[in-house]
């Protein structure tokens, strides 16, 4: 398990202590939790319990844009019958005449292109495995693009989950996995060529319920509007060109 990944998994943990409705409260450790890209900025979610990042304002290159951080009230259910109003994270792409919300869930970290006309936020759908999504937002769109469907279906089809008699993966699984490749993670490493094209890490969820190819993974190079892939680096190459744009994660 990577550094990040088990760092991700102890705020898991400290947050579901928390809302379990405990009388006694752990220590307020900060975990400092790395981001993927060694460039970009971590934003706050639920389970991250650094309160410096729930106030977050990070300014576009040229200053014309940001995302804008607070905590907003939510009802949150700690038992069946018990719910508590909580406060929770919220950020916006804040555009003029426009905010657009940002979709937070677990380790989210946003990445400005050089020229500003164009921010990633990687983030989970789900835990510290995953699944991790890039989306992209733009000043001029009415919302943010996943771009990577086609990186997915790639590096399904290299690395298919499933394989070997470890994993564990019922038929219907394996069936489903196979024709849908939205279980492959991504994250968003570097912009290149300003905000036209974007470096991609794809890898196989680090869990030996994927199989025997869990934790393998290739990069790529995207046309960061239609999600084309342009060039595919593999584990070795990747490595060897590109570690020093990512962060201490240990790759």
């Amino acid at each position: 398990m990577s550094p990040r990944i088990a760092a991700l998994a102890i705020c898991a943990v400290a947050a579901s202590a928390l809302q379990a409705g405990t009388n006694s409260k752990p220590a307020s450790a900060h975990v400092e939790v790395t981001t993927w890209s060694r460039s970009a900025h971590a934003l706050p979610y639920a389970v991250n319990p650094n309160p410096a990042l729930r106030n977050a304002h990070i300014p576009s290159p040229n200053g014309k844009y940001e995302i804008a951080c607070n905590s907003v009230p939510k009802e949150q259910k700690v038992s069946e019958s018990v719910s508590e109003t909580l406060d929770a994270p919220s950020c916006e792409f804040v555009v003029p005449g426009k905010r657009l919300p940002i979709d937070l869930e677990v380790g989210p970290e946003a990445l400005w292109a050089p020229d500003s006309d164009a921010v990633a936020v990687t983030h989970s759908l789900g835990g510290a495995l995953g699944t991790y999504q890039v989306l992209i937002y733009r000043p001029e769109n009415s919302g943010p693009e996943d771009i990577a469907t086609e990186v997915r279906r790639d590096l399904s089809h290299r690395f298919p989950a499933c394989v070997g008699g470890q994993s564990g993966c019922t038929a219907d699984q394996r069936k489903l996995m196979r024709n849908d490749p939205k279980w492959v993670n991504v994250a968003a490493i570097r912009w290149m060529e300003n905000s036209r094209r974007l470096l991609i890490m794809a890898w196989v969820p680090d869990s030996s319920a994927f199989g025997a190819n869990l934790g393998r993974y290739n990069g790529y190079v995207v046309d960061a509007h239609t999600g084309r892939i342009l060039t595919r680096y593999s584990e070795q190459d990747f490595k060897r060109r590109f570690k020093k744009y990512c962060g201490d994660w240990g790759l």
